[in-house]
């Protein structure tokens, strides 16, 4: 076991070496950018294809997202200095390497940083009829930035939810959050409840989470992460 153990700790350290993490935050005109490109990928893959939008599960869902965003970071020479390229499914390892072949649904790489460290957005569906609902979002989604699965090296992270019907971060995220952050200890270690941002998009709020564990490695190695903010773009 101890082997086991020595070999996880190595691959750590070969991936944040030289690095101070948590690492520096990206520049919020950045962050509405790319929340602006992924408005503008689900905008084209809902006219282009209608019935994967309306039917289709999130693996068919990213996969069309992660193509088009592409595709529009190629022809777009502002979206090109600040997104490098966008990934699907490309393996990762968690905060302390015990749970090593993660694959998160869309990560993306940017130019200001080494492309081990993309920045990281969850997809879920939100179709109350069928079962997917922000409890799912939460648990299945958000948690994963919470507790060091994903986006542990970075200071912010994004969910996508691709909604069917009416909801709304306004109407279902933000009292779901209320209600967890008024648990002792706060579920989801709620720090800030969703707040509207980049006001030219339908429906992105930022909300913001406590992190509890420590890095375990390196320079690092017991330090806590700090806060988390994760960005919240519903498309319908």
């Amino acid at each position: 076991m101890s082997g086991l153990i020595s070999g996880l700790q190595d691959h750590l350290s070969e991936l944040i070496r030289g690095q101070e993490l948590p690492l520096p935050a990206l520049d919020h005109s950045h962050i509405e950018l790319i929340l602006e490109l992924l408005q503008q990928a689900y905008t084209g893959i809902k006219a282009d294809y209608p019935t994967a939008v309306a039917g289709g599960d999130e693996k068919h869902l990213n996969s069309l997202m992660v193509d088009r965003l592409n595709h529009l970071v190629g022809d777009d020479p502002l979206a090109s200095m600040v997104v490098r390229a966008v990934s699907r499914g490309t393996e990762t390892k968690n905060y302390d390497a015990s749970r090593f072949e993660m694959r998160p649904d869309i990560q993306i790489s940017l130019t200001s940083r080494q492309h081990l460290f993309p920045l990281i957005v969850e997809c879920k569906l939100i179709d109350l009829t069928k079962g997917k609902t922000v409890d799912l979002y939460c648990r299945d989604g958000l948690a994963r930035f919470t507790t060091g699965d994903y986006a542990w090296t970075n200071r912010e992270a994004m969910m996508l939810a691709y909604v069917r019907g009416g909801a709304s971060t306004t109407s279902h995220l933000t009292p779901f959050l209320a209600a967890a952050m008024g648990l002792s200890p706060p579920e989801y270690a709620v720090v800030s409840l969703p707040q509207k941002c980049a006001v030219s998009l339908p429906d992105a709020a930022r909300s913001d989470h406590g992190r509890y564990f420590t890095y375990v490695h390196g320079a690092q190695s017991g330090k806590l992460p700090g806060d988390i903010a994760v960005w919240h773009l519903w498309v319908n």
